[in-house]
């Protein structure tokens, strides 16, 4: 997110992953679901899953 100087509510808004859920990611109080991780991938254009080349529903 700093890299790109986006926030939290910003990366919210491309993702669809509410602001909150974003925020518990960060600061490793929880985990994400296959679902959530490939709407942050879309959303944020990058691939986060480890091995992956980029965004993840086009794979799945």
């Amino acid at each position: 997110m700093t890299l790109q100087g986006l926030g939290l509510r910003r990366v919210a808004a491309l993702s669809g992953v509410n602001r909150q859920a974003v925020a518990n990611l960060l600061a490793g109080s929880s985990w994400p679901d296959v679902a959530t991780l490939s709407r942050l991938e879309n959303g944020l254009g990058v691939g986060l899953y480890p091995g992956a080349s980029g965004p993840g529903s086009r794979h799945c």
